[in-house]
């Protein structure tokens, strides 16, 4: 009795372990680049699974192996993730978010409004109080009402923000544009302007009708803008071209600064420079989590580790965002974002 049962757990893991290493060839290799809209590699999403239940049930004790540990690997990094927590970040102060409405299980259209403080010990004391809004992967559809986007600029509105910046995606397919100005860009407004990144989608949908399209919008590509403090916009990880060394130009590497990129990836090639806040979406946060598990199907070579929320790489304060649209309008565990940061004077830390 007591063999079959570890028989059995064994199996369960080494399961467990081929879900994992198909969602490891799903991050990385199909979904992992997005140079192209549709991956060279996608036929991996079919060809994987009967592969690794073949090797499963032929290989026996040698794959059944290598399975299982993959898959006991996995359980223990989830206990230490759900269990042992990293301690929280200094230099912020989460608040608590307001959540617009509550569906059962979809919750595309369960909008979260994310209240944070980001605290800089040099910023100038005018800027006490300076706020921005981060909005990204909007991916505005005909299939998401115009009462979801009615809704995010009221609480805009209402959050009144000084600035007001996007992190690409604006679309997933070229004839949106219009509804895309329609239900939502061509109604922002902020007292410093509206600044923005392109996203991979972008690029794809066409990247010179979307820019022309979206005339209340100041696009950064690899460029700054000098406002009351420095805002440098990196072009998207993968389809663009990203260039730190033009980005950051004009940029003073000595005083507080605030960074836009579509992508987290962009993170492994900003070197040492100092960025007070940099803000990336693209992952939309997994989009389906589970209980225990997470997010599992994250695009980014680093898959779950930068799906949302603050991270502190190397003296960067990177804030991934879920994002609002969703392809397809399908969200579990994962609302829908907007972002909103209040800069405050002191306790940086690096």
């Amino acid at each position: 009795m007591i063999s079959r049962v570890l028989f059995a757990l064994f199996v369960f893991l080494a399961l467990l372990g081929d879900a994992r290493i198909f969602l490891f060839i799903m991050n990385h290799v199909v979904f992992g680049s997005h140079r192209h809209e549709k991956s060279p590699w996608h036929f991996l999403m079919y060809v994987t699974p009967p592969v690794l239940m073949f090797l499963t049930v032929k290989a026996y004790v040698i794959w059944l192996t290598i399975a299982a540990s993959v898959g006991a690997y996995w359980i223990f990094e989830r206990i230490r993730a759900n269990v042992f927590a990293a301690p929280p970040l200094v230099g912020i102060r989460e608040l608590p978010s307001k959540i617009l409405s509550k569906h059962s299980l979809n919750q595309a259209y369960d909008i979260e409004v994310t209240r944070n403080e980001i605290f800089i010990d040099d910023l100038d004391e005018t800027l006490d109080g300076y706020r921005i809004a981060f909005l990204t992967d909007t991916h505005v559809a005909p299939a998401m009402p115009r009462e979801f986007y009615d809704a995010i600029l009221a609480q805009l509105v209402d959050f009144d923000p000084h600035l007001v910046l996007l992190g690409g995606d604006f679309i997933t397919r070229h004839k949106h544009i219009p509804l895309l100005v329609d239900r939502l860009i061509g109604r922002l407004h902020a007292r410093d302007g509206i600044l923005a990144v392109l996203g991979n989608h972008d690029y794809w949908a066409g990247a010179d009708a979307v820019m022309s399209a979206m005339t209340n919008v100041r696009f950064l590509t690899n460029e700054s803008a000098a406002l009351p403090l420095p805002i440098v916009g990196i072009d998207e990880m993968y389809r663009g071209s990203p260039d730190p060394d033009r980005a950051f130009a004009s940029v003073g590497a000595a005083g507080p600064c605030i960074a836009i990129s579509h992508h987290p990836d962009i993170i492994d090639v900003l070197g040492g420079r100092r960025i007070d806040l940099l803000l990336c979406g693209h992952t939309h946060g997994g989009q389906i989590r589970f209980p225990f598990f997470g997010a599992v199907v994250v695009p980014s070579r680093h898959e779950t580790e930068f799906a949302s929320g603050f991270h502190r790489v190397r003296g960067v304060l990177m804030y991934v965002s879920r994002g609002i649209g969703s392809i397809p309008p399908l969200r579990i565990l994962c609302r829908p974002e907007v972002a909103t940061f209040v800069l405050r004077r002191g306790h940086r830390t690096l």
